[in-house]
């Protein structure tokens, strides 16, 4: 992540442009005019994370990688999603012709309220799968304390 990406998230989870600007050095910094970052948490993290208030919730996750394996390489996506969670993720299959080529993918979150029962904390998984590797991004649901 960049200082541009750090600054973007932080104007996306609602941080003025005043207050940001003691961290860029300026007067302060105008959040409308930067291009928002892509998905609910605006970052291209490993991890995702929902906070689950009291309404059913989707979240749209973007992501994107790059092949640090073999240059012929193919992962296919397995989703451990908790009991009442929905969560798929678009494409299934990533292809890599060579190493260093980028891919994107959509991870998408559902959740009710009624998932989280007596737990504040609900853990799931997307785990990419090739014949050499494994790559595991967490994805948490939580309810925040109020």
């Amino acid at each position: 992540m960049n200082d541009m990406n750090y600054i973007q998230f932080l104007c996306h989870e609602g941080y003025s442009g005043l207050s940001l600007a003691p961290l860029v050095g300026s007067k302060s910094v105008n959040c409308s005019s930067l291009i928002p970052g892509l998905g609910y948490d605006a970052l291209n993290y490993p991890t995702m994370q929902l906070s689950l208030k009291n309404e059913p919730t989707t979240a749209v996750f973007r992501r994107r990688v790059t092949n640090v394996g073999p240059p012929l390489s193919i992962y296919n996506a397995t989703i451990r999603a908790p009991k009442g969670v929905e969560i798929t993720v678009r494409p299934m299959i990533l292809s890599f012709t060579r190493s260093l080529k980028k891919r994107s993918f959509t991870v998408v979150v559902k959740a009710k309220p009624s998932a989280m029962s007596s737990s504040q904390v609900l853990s799931g998984s997307l785990v990419w799968k090739s014949p050499l590797h494994s790559v595991r991004s967490p994805i948490l649901i939580y309810s925040p304390l109020d």
